[in-house]
């Protein structure tokens, strides 16, 4: 799951932040761009993976918006740029998850 996760933020063009395999954290900024398309903000995903009791792995994703420098932004995003981050993240997760 871990590697799944790192490469599709690799494939959508994001930049990796923290990579702890050992504390099971990844942390990413995402572009304003996301497959050619313009969202007009940043993202930032800080995902946590949690081990099952039935062998599967659970993803925690904190997303949000980012400013021009990096910092959280509070208010003025424009709406559904997270979202749609993290609708394209599942979806390269979850192709790369059946392909192996």
């Amino acid at each position: 799951m871990y590697e799944s996760a790192y490469l599709s933020i690799k494939s959508m063009g994001g930049k990796i932040i923290v990579h702890d395999l050992a504390n099971k954290q990844l942390h990413a900024q995402m572009n304003k761009k996301l497959h050619g398309k313009i969202l007009g903000d940043r993202s930032k995903l800080e995902i946590d993976f949690k081990d099952e009791a039935e062998g599967g792995t659970n993803m925690a994703i904190k997303a949000y918006p980012l400013n021009a420098v990096g910092q959280k932004l509070m208010f003025g995003a424009r709406k559904g740029v997270v979202e749609t981050v993290l609708t394209a993240f599942y979806e390269e997760v979850e192709k790369r998850l059946t392909e192996n």
